[in-house]
């Protein structure tokens, strides 16, 4: 009985010591992903943004996916560990709907208020809404939607979880991705990175609450869509 106990201990902390290793080698790979990637967008500004915004898009999905493949391949987390299932799929489904209706709620109250302060803000041609903006690109956007917010928490609020060594973990982990988040974003410019920090931070609340990224993944997705269409942003 002792003997199996101590089996037990060595094998969890054998297994601990593996993901450790495996956390630290993504991040690794993430920030230098990462920093190549804004070296990249500096060359693309300074020759005056020669191509859109989308494709710079494009090349943070290819880190994604670089990444999603390495995560599932070549480490020894599982599709749990990445947030790839969940045991409660009916909890997790209540609480996005609920959150997407919240939300919806809130980007509908900021385009009243900005057109009462000024009626050309956010303005549309066809009024309050436009739903012609749903376009083929929408599609495209739920793929990078998935991959950003892989990178945001099964890769980077997840590992640095895994490895922080402070008090508060999940607070330090969700700043952090939350700045990286917004920093993707930077073609962009100030205003809406902000909005990306913010957003960052409360995906990175229901992601810590709901430990699987299929929540924040639909909620990324609705809240792009919906401003889209309320003319707020553009896709």
């Amino acid at each position: 009985m002792e003997e199996n106990k101590i089996t037990h201990a060595t094998e969890h902390a054998r297994m601990m010591e593996e993901k450790f290793h495996d956390a630290s080698v993504d991040l690794a790979i993430l920030m230098t992903g990462v920093g190549g990637w804004i070296m990249f967008y500096a060359l693309w500004d300074y020759l005056g943004r020669p191509f859109p915004n989308a494709y710079m898009v494009q090349v943070v999905n290819f880190l994604g996916v670089f990444l999603f493949v390495l995560a599932l391949r070549h480490t020894s987390f599982t599709l749990k560990d990445l947030g790839l299932l969940t045991d409660q799929p009916k909890k997790v489904f209540i609480q996005t709907f609920i959150l997407c209706t919240v939300s919806l709620g809130i980007l509908i109250s900021i385009k009243i208020a900005a057109q009462l302060y000024n009626p050309t803000l956010f303005q549309l041609e066809s009024g309050f809404i436009d739903i012609s903006r749903l376009d083929s690109y929408q599609i495209i956007y739920a793929f990078t939607a998935f991959i950003q917010e892989f990178i945001a928490r099964s890769v980077l609020q997840s590992n640095l979880k895994r490895i922080a060594a402070t008090k508060h973990k999940a607070a330090y982990s969700i700043i952090c991705a939350s700045v990286i988040f917004a920093v993707l974003h930077i073609m962009y410019g100030f205003w809406f990175m902000v909005g990306a920090a913010v957003l960052g931070a409360v995906l990175g609340v229901v992601y810590e609450k709901q430990n699987t990224i299929f929540g924040v993944w639909f909620l990324h997705w609705f809240l792009g869509v919906s401003a889209n269409v309320l003319g707020i942003i553009n896709h």
